[in-house]
Protein backbone atom coordinates (compact mmCIF):
# COMPACT_ATOMS: atom_id res chain seq x y z
CA UNK A 1 0.00 0.00 0.00
CA UNK A 2 1.42 3.38 -1.17
CA UNK A 3 0.32 6.78 0.14
CA UNK A 4 1.93 9.83 -0.93
CA UNK A 5 3.89 11.49 1.39
CA UNK A 6 3.73 8.62 3.96
CA UNK A 7 6.31 5.81 4.48
CA UNK A 8 5.74 2.04 6.08
CA UNK A 9 8.04 1.59 8.93
CA UNK A 10 6.26 -1.91 10.31
CA UNK A 11 4.43 -5.06 8.88
CA UNK A 12 3.41 -7.05 11.70
CA UNK A 13 0.73 -8.38 13.89
CA UNK A 14 -1.40 -5.25 15.01
CA UNK A 15 -1.03 -5.29 18.69
CA UNK A 16 2.40 -5.02 17.96
CA UNK A 17 1.48 -2.22 15.37
CA UNK A 18 -0.29 -0.38 18.23
CA UNK A 19 2.09 -0.86 20.50
CA UNK A 20 4.61 0.82 18.32
CA UNK A 21 2.39 3.53 16.90
CA UNK A 22 1.77 4.70 20.96
CA UNK A 23 5.74 4.66 21.33
CA UNK A 24 6.14 6.62 18.57
CA UNK A 25 3.08 9.08 19.36
CA UNK A 26 4.91 9.27 22.11
CA UNK A 27 7.52 10.43 20.61
CA UNK A 28 5.80 13.44 18.57
CA UNK A 29 5.06 11.67 15.54
CA UNK A 30 2.36 11.27 13.01
CA UNK A 31 1.44 7.39 12.83
CA UNK A 32 -1.37 6.03 11.09
CA UNK A 33 -2.03 2.12 11.61
CA UNK A 34 -3.43 0.05 8.82
CA UNK A 35 -4.97 -3.40 9.00
CA UNK A 36 -7.72 -5.52 9.79
CA UNK A 37 -10.05 -4.77 13.41
CA UNK A 38 -10.66 -8.00 13.75
CA UNK A 39 -9.62 -9.31 17.52
CA UNK A 40 -9.87 -12.65 18.82
CA UNK A 41 -9.73 -14.46 21.94
CA UNK A 42 -9.59 -10.48 23.19
CA UNK A 43 -6.23 -10.34 21.84
CA UNK A 44 -5.56 -9.09 17.65
CA UNK A 45 -2.74 -10.70 15.97
CA UNK A 46 -4.29 -9.74 12.65
CA UNK A 47 -1.52 -8.14 10.08
CA UNK A 48 -1.02 -4.53 10.06
CA UNK A 49 1.18 -1.83 9.03
CA UNK A 50 2.54 1.35 10.60
CA UNK A 51 3.09 4.42 8.59
CA UNK A 52 4.50 7.83 9.10
CA UNK A 53 5.17 11.19 7.14
CA UNK A 54 8.11 10.42 5.02
CA UNK A 55 10.69 13.15 6.78
CA UNK A 56 9.62 11.41 10.04
CA UNK A 57 10.23 7.80 8.71
CA UNK A 58 14.30 7.50 9.27
CA UNK A 59 13.84 8.87 12.85
CA UNK A 60 10.92 5.94 13.04
CA UNK A 61 12.75 3.41 11.93
CA UNK A 62 15.63 4.63 14.13
CA UNK A 63 13.55 3.70 17.56
CA UNK A 64 12.25 0.67 16.04
CA UNK A 65 15.85 -0.18 15.88
CA UNK A 66 16.74 0.12 18.95
CA UNK A 67 14.18 -1.19 20.66
CA UNK A 68 14.62 -4.45 18.91
CA UNK A 69 18.40 -4.36 20.17
CA UNK A 70 16.85 -4.21 24.01
CA UNK A 71 17.38 -7.84 25.34
CA UNK A 72 13.91 -9.28 27.13
CA UNK A 73 15.40 -10.86 29.63
CA UNK A 74 16.94 -8.09 31.79
CA UNK A 75 19.61 -10.63 33.56
CA UNK A 76 21.55 -10.73 29.84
Amino acid sequence: MAVKGWQVVFRGERIQADLLAAVLQADGMRVEVFGDNAYGVGINLTAARVMVPDEQAEAARDIIRAADAIPSDPEV
